[in-house]
């Protein structure tokens, strides 16, 4: 299953990378608490909303993708600037997940979008 959002605005590239680091998460995302164990700049340990998983950020063409590694449904989200617009993608690896869960992953997402976008305003 997919979810999709686009952005209200476009944040540039090198912006992204610097606002989407592993130890910010907790700060752009409400569901994610904690990031722990690190064993490098770019994989670590979350505390979300449906438990640990070890994480891994990448650079990616456009932007930054996050993968929970160690998820049974394979989540993975990313978020990426082309032709003037930043997009939030995520996906899991049911076509048709319960409902809840579907809807939390929805939550999370959007979560994860609102944080982006009062990170990027404040300018931190």
């Amino acid at each position: 299953m997919e979810w999709c959002h686009q952005l209200d605005r476009a944040i540039p590239e090198d912006r992204l990378a610097a606002l989407c680091t592993l130890e910010r998460l907790p700060g752009l995302c409400q569901d994610i608490y904690e990031v722990s164990a690190p064993s490098g700049p770019d994989q670590a340990e979350i505390s979300c909303v449906w438990g640990v998983f070890e994480t891994r950020r990448s650079r990616i063409r456009n932007g930054i993708r996050y993968e929970l590694l160690s998820c049974p449904n394979a989540l993975q989200w990313t978020v990426t600037t082309r032709h003037g617009a930043t997009t939030l993608h995520g996906s899991i690896n049911q076509l048709a997940p319960d409902q809840d869960f579907a809807d939390s992953i929805g939550a999370f997402l959007d979560s994860f979008r609102q944080g982006l976008l009062a990170a990027d305003s404040s300018g931190r």
